[in-house]
């Protein structure tokens, strides 16, 4: 059997892997085999192991939305789903690469046998790929112990966020996004230079300040404003969860890709 590694520490990784593409949507696989897309089974088969996220069937619902009760009772469900699939793949090959407390999913890196453990187990609604991380661990990662606590975060804030944000960001990996800032701001034409520097100054701090709270998160900047409070970001799960509770945003909304110029 694999070595038992838990992270629960946020982890910076160059590419976002949507943290945590954890299947937070009530989607069951009609079958075993859709549970396992082929990418998967070809890249187990040639390499002998694979990363991947695997999204368990537990009742779940935003946070934001819980009451601190409701909150725990979800986080046990979550944690008794996570141990029950960790006792199926037993003496297999198979790895824990990261484990969530508010999300219903888990990270592993698995070989053939484990792949097939999770193909046919009921515990199981899909595994999708995961993407390499910083494999440097973090303090407090200890290996073969859990440090879970019931409730560590405060609840998210609704409505800042999409639901829907958060449910491509968990099957992606990544979502694009605008974050509007609270700042004072008025259009530049019939402001002085004076105010036009002393406006743009305060863009560029509430830009600092949410860059420093995500610090810690799965982020990049895509597109930063100098005229308006804003921020254009791609972030993971991590990442949304803290936009959805900062104090210095006032809405999240979808962002299209770039398009280059020929």
């Amino acid at each position: 059997m694999g070595n038992r590694i838990y992270s629960r520490s946020p982890v910076k990784r160059s590419l976002l892997i949507f943290v945590a593409a954890i299947c937070i949507w009530p989607v069951v696989a009609s079958a075993e085999t859709d549970k396992v897309p082929d990418e998967l089974a070809n890249q187990a088969a040639n390499a002998g192991k694979v990363l991947v996220l695997v999204g368990l069937n537990v009742p779940w619902t935003l946070e934001g939305t819980l009451t601190e009760n409701e909150i725990v009772t979800q986080r046990q469900a979550i944690g008794l789903a996570q141990n029950d699939l960790l006792t199926q793949l037993s003496g297999t090959e198979f790895r824990i690469v990261r484990v969530y407390d508010s999300i219903p999913g888990i990270a592993l890196e698995v070989g053939n046998d484990a792949l097939a453990v999770l193909r046919k187990s009921n515990s199981v609604s899909n595994v999708l790929p995961d993407r390499p991380i910083n494999p440097a661990a973090s303090p407090g990662e200890i290996e073969g112990t859990s440090t879970k606590t019931p409730v560590k975060d405060p609840p998210l804030t609704p409505g800042v966020v999409p639901t829907d944000l958060f449910i491509e960001a968990a099957n992606s990996g990544a979502v694009l996004v605008l974050v509007g800032l609270k700042t004072p701001w008025s259009p530049e034409g019939p402001l002085s230079k004076e105010m036009v520097a002393a406006q743009r100054g305060a863009i560029a701090a509430a830009q600092n300040y949410l860059l420093t709270e995500l610090g810690d998160t799965e982020y990049r900047i895509t597109r930063r404003y100098r005229a308006i409070p804003g921020i254009a970001l791609e972030v993971g799960l991590d990442a949304l969860k803290v936009l959805a509770r900062s104090v210095a945003v006032t809405n999240v909304l979808r962002d299209r890709p770039a398009i280059s110029a020929r």
